[in-house]
């Protein structure tokens, strides 16, 4: 996400446009306006974007919007070329923003030393960017790897866990705030951590506590689809795991068991099938075809 496509060159303006620039000096700075005022104005358009509940917004050749914004923001300082101690009106705006686009691609540690840069500036946008910075702070710590390794897998349960109750806590915080969907999308992405961690230790019944609570935590999020997908894999990865053991232990298949796992497996893909988007129906159906498929082997397997 953060390596970008060389975009179109920067617009330069018609003869006489230096005149016009409120920087005044070169035709370089002149340039610099008009692209800035520009690439501020795209920006600004996406700032307010739900990206928990809708994709993120991309250009027409499929590029993130934030990061072909903070490409053009990083091409415009490069022209400027000013050390910051001599940076002038245009380049508190153009930090300013590159934090707006920054904290958009959960950069949040970028962003901040962005804002503060701004913040301790005496600018205008001094004030606005120092609230900016203390709120995406707590974004920045709620995102920190670990200080140390974990010395075990619980270690990393209790670690995720407290990541959750955190994101949750900051969710509540900045609800009805442009950082509200930012603060879901971590949380969200926090409790997946949570159900891979028990699918990766083969506790799959606790895996599928922790995907219900997923699915039901997260109903009107843009990647419920998927987390019916995860649910739906959990179940038959476990029907999967009642016909081996009855296989490997040469004992009768629990057929209750095995069918109600399998029943559910099919729920979660169905409901994922009728998602808006023909790629997850496309991927539903064809786990629904091959669950069907071993189901229906299943009992020449089992003896």
């Amino acid at each position: 996400m953060r390596q970008i496509a060389l975009v179109a060159p920067v617009l330069i303006c018609a003869t006489g446009c230096a005149s016009l620039s409120p920087f005044g000096g070169s035709s370089t700075e002149a340039i610099a306006d008009d692209s800035l005022t520009r690439v501020v104005a795209e920006l600004k358009l996406h700032l307010r974007d739900d990206t928990y509940r809708y994709d993120r917004a991309t250009t027409d050749d499929g590029r993130n919007v934030y990061a072909v914004a903070l490409w053009k923001l990083d091409r415009l300082a490069g022209l400027r070329a000013r050390p910051q101690e001599n940076w002038e009106n245009a380049d508190y705006v153009i930090e300013f923003a590159r934090g707006k686009a920054l904290e958009r691609l959960r950069r949040y540690g970028d962003a901040v030393a962005a804002f503060q840069r701004v913040g301790g500036s005496g600018s205008l946008l001094g004030d606005t960017a120092a609230d900016r910075a203390r709120l995406i702070e707590s974004f920045a710590l709620a995102s920190a790897r670990p200080a140390e390794p974990f010395a075990n897998p619980e270690e990393e349960r209790l670690f995720i866990q407290a990541r959750i109750d955190l994101w949750r806590q900051l969710a509540d915080d900045v609800h009805g705030t442009r950082y509200e969907s930012l603060a879901l999308e971590e949380l969200e992405a926090w409790q997946v951590m949570r159900v891979d961690w028990f699918a990766r230790g083969d506790r799959l019944s606790d895996a599928i506590t922790a995907c219900q609570s997923l699915i039901e935590t997260n109903r009107e999020s843009k990647l419920f689809g998927k987390h019916l997908l995860r649910l739906g894999d959990l179940y038959a990865d476990s029907a999967r795991r009642v016909e081996l053991q009855a296989n490997a232990n040469l004992a009768s298949l629990d057929p209750n068991r095995y069918e109600a796992l399998v029943d559910q497996a099919f729920s979660a893909y169905e409901l994922a099938a009728e998602d808006r988007r023909p790629a997850l129906r496309r991927e539903a159906r064809t786990r629904i075809e091959a669950l069907l498929a071993y189901h229906e082997g299943a009992g020449a397997r089992v003896p």
